[in-house]
């Protein structure tokens, strides 16, 4: 069993230390150049989706 140190657990803190530990950092995945492509990227696959899904998904008012 974890014990209390200062109020938290300390087994909790160390696996949150390691999770942080273990991801990498923006700047560890992107360069600026990367990172300005990727968004673009997204940004085209975003709209090119919702102008897709704008063909099959009919928005109809309610009735009252």
């Amino acid at each position: 069993m974890a014990r209390k140190h200062g109020g938290r657990h300390t087994g909790t803190l160390a696996v949150i230390e390691k999770i942080y530990g273990d991801i990498p950092a923006f700047t560890d995945i992107f360069t600026e150049e990367s990172f300005y492509t990727f968004a673009f990227c997204f940004v085209c696959a975003s709209i090119l989706v919702a102008f897709i899904l704008s063909r099959y998904i009919t928005i109809k008012p309610v009735e009252m």
